[in-house]
């Protein structure tokens, strides 16, 4: 039979039965979503012989993002030892996670010091990363050990068990169901907070092609909040097709916020009951509270 498939993953796209010397596929990229895909074609001659051939797609995004600003609301001391990792509120507290080898932690913090109001380090062997609490649950990742560490959020008690994962451990949030975990590349895992699995893997675009290392991330109504590593962006993405919508250039607060010792910008909180997000940076001598503004400069 002269026939020809064209495929993208799994999924047939079009086949052809006795075509012409040229065929044409029109793909819907709205049906097979952005980033990285692989287009398969197989072709069976007249004679029986079998041919395969692929192709590396990438679909990117339709949206050029919009230029999102902000305005300083207020600012507080931040602990300079901390290499923050992962911030977060739960309660009215606000949670940090630290790294460095010998230096990781998990702690509560009095904004108004910049103060450990209570706080639990990990074994020297393991580099703390991100942080995130769903229920009566905390997760902490690690960088390289593969590891996610559960904590009871109010006392910091280590639960027995704990979470392995493949790769690397960078940020991670959640949407109210469902940990939303980053690994330094344009790619966020959906896992389940049961056991860890993976529920789908989304990749992050713009109009330019994919957003890489990723860092960490806040989730607020459907949007997904992340620091993009070695830069001062805060990038806003659409939590179900991974479309880059906003961004943030906070360089303005890095110049303020770094001091003498500073490292890179990392470390976005929420605070729903202000509608407020509290921001801050790797050792960085400064916590900010801004308040994000998509329709006009900030003043």
């Amino acid at each position: 039979k002269h026939y020809i498939e064209q495929l993208t993953g799994s999924k047939l796209q079009k086949k052809y039965d006795n075509p012409a010397d040229f065929v044409k596929l029109v793909l819907n990229t709205a049906e097979i979503g952005i980033g990285a895909k692989t287009l398969m074609i197989k072709a069976i001659t007249t004679k029986g012989e079998e041919y395969s051939e692929s192709r590396l797609l990438r679909v990117l995004s339709d949206l050029k993002p919009e230029k999102w600003f902000f305005e300083i609301e207020e600012s507080f001391p931040h602990n300079v030892a901390n290499f923050t990792q992962g911030l977060e509120f739960n309660n009215g507290k606000l949670y940090e996670s630290t790294g460095q080898l010998g230096a990781s932690k998990i702690a509560v913090v009095d904004i108004a010091t910049g103060k450990d109001v209570m706080y639990k380090g990990i074994s020297d062997q393991h580099f703390g990363e991100g942080l995130t609490i769903l229920g009566d649950t905390l997760y902490q990742l690690t960088w390289q050990s593969g590891l996610c560490f559960i904590y009871n959020p109010t006392d910091f008690t280590l639960y027995r068990k704990e979470f392995k994962y493949n790769g690397e451990g960078w940020g991670i949030t959640n949407n109210g169901k469902e940990l939303i975990m980053s690994d330094g590349s344009e790619r966020l895992y959906f896992r389940d907070p049961h056991t860890f699995e993976i529920i789908r893997t989304m990749e992050v675009y713009s109009h330019e092609g994919p957003i890489i290392r990723l860092n960490e991330l806040e989730y607020v109504d459907g949007v997904i909040y992340a620091n993009v590593w070695m830069s001062n962006a805060i990038i806003a993405i659409d939590e179900l097709t991974g479309r880059v919508i906003g961004l943030v250039d906070a360089t303005s607060l890095a110049n303020i916020g770094r001091g003498r010792i500073g490292e890179v910008f990392n470390g976005i909180a929420y605070n729903r009951a202000q509608d407020a997000f509290y921001v801050t940076g790797k050792q960085w001598e400064k916590l900010f509270k801004i308040k994000l503004i998509k329709d006009k400069p900030a003043v």
